[in-house]
């Protein structure tokens, strides 16, 4: 389980209750089933992260000491967020994200669905938030009941998860910076993440709609799981088009219209990311693991991890660069 900010107090509760304020910079880790809630409080913002396998449905009630702004997102499996002083229970399913405002700081959440929960929350006062949203009808009425100090959801309609966003988050829990630096590093992340939600929000849900069928939107989440489980055995589009019964044209279209990426950047973006890690925590050789990111040649593989890195392969174990 990877932690956020790796000189921090940790506290464990069995039982996970009640998840209370902690001071800035302590964190606070819940255990819960086979897994953990794992959370840093910062002095704007609080971070949460689960990663959990359960083997049967839980409800945990939660409480925080004061009104915030909440940032959801739903990486594997579902979530019913119960918020008191909500007249609607807040339904969150795998890959979707959405943004409110609860006055009531205190609830019940019910996981099901499947085994693997996977998720990560930003709660953050107000006040973070009100600069930086659009004047826009939808941000406007958000704003209102915020300033009115009423429970309000941005919209009745979940975003899907992007890979811009789960590039962001992935780099928060990546990083290996510690104190100030730490905090400088997740504040700016956060608000990359706050930025990327929101312009999601600023999209036509029309224009959605009209690029990918509600028909092909699982066979476009199951291209992707097949790209991420064969990250080294690459295959054509048109392949892996007809592994998920679709055709080339609406799988391009619907990739880069629900996930903001191409089918090819996304590919490439993960068998770099496994390639350096690969070249970080590994004895492995160059020629090895080109073979196993599914390069033909040690040279064509350098080549590509030199433009995306800005560093030739041999490099990264002893001037490793941030990512």
């Amino acid at each position: 389980m990877k932690t956020i900010g790796e000189n921090t107090p940790s506290l464990t509760l069995e039982n996970c209750s009640k998840c209370v304020a902690q001071d800035a910079g302590s964190m606070h880790v819940c255990h819960i089933g086979k897994g953990s809630v794992q959370e840093v409080f910062l002095k704007d913002f609080s971070i949460c992260y689960g990663n959990v396998d359960m083997m049967r449905e839980r409800l945990i009630s939660y409480e925080y000491a004061e009104p915030s702004v909440k940032m959801l997102f739903q990486f594997c499996g579902s979530r019913i967020v119960k918020i008191d002083g909500f007249k609607e229970d807040v339904e969150m399913s795998c890959n979707s994200h959405t943004l409110l405002y609860t006055n009531i700081n205190a609830g019940q959440v019910h996981y099901s669905g499947c085994e693997q929960q996977k998720f990560m929350e930003v709660n953050f006062k107000p006040s973070f938030l009100i600069p930086y949203l659009p004047n826009e009808t939808i941000f406007s009425k958000f704003l209102s009941r915020i300033k009115e100090q009423k429970n309000a959801v941005l919209s009745g309609t979940k975003g899907l998860v992007s890979v811009p966003m789960q590039q962001v988050i992935d780099s928060i829990f990546d990083s290996k910076r510690s104190g100030a630096l730490q905090h400088l590093f997740l504040e700016s992340k956060v608000k990359e993440l706050l930025l990327l939600q929101i312009e999601s929000y600023l999209k036509s849900a029309a224009e959605d709609k009209a690029a990918v069928h509600k028909y092909h939107v699982d066979k476009i989440y199951q291209a992707k799981a097949i790209i991420e489980a064969n990250i080294g055995h690459p295959c054509s589009l048109i392949d892996l088009a007809h592994q998920v019964g679709t055709n080339e044209c609406t799988l391009k279209k619907g990739f880069r219209a629900l996930l903001d990426t191409s089918v090819y950047s996304y590919w490439n973006d993960l068998k770099m990311q496994k390639a350096y890690k690969m070249l970080q925590e590994s004895d492995a050789s160059i020629a090895d693991i080109a073979l196993d990111t599914g390069f033909k040649t040690p040279q064509h593989f350098s080549t590509a991890f030199k433009k995306k890195y800005g560093i030739t392969p041999g490099k990264v174990r002893t001037e490793p660069v941030t990512k």
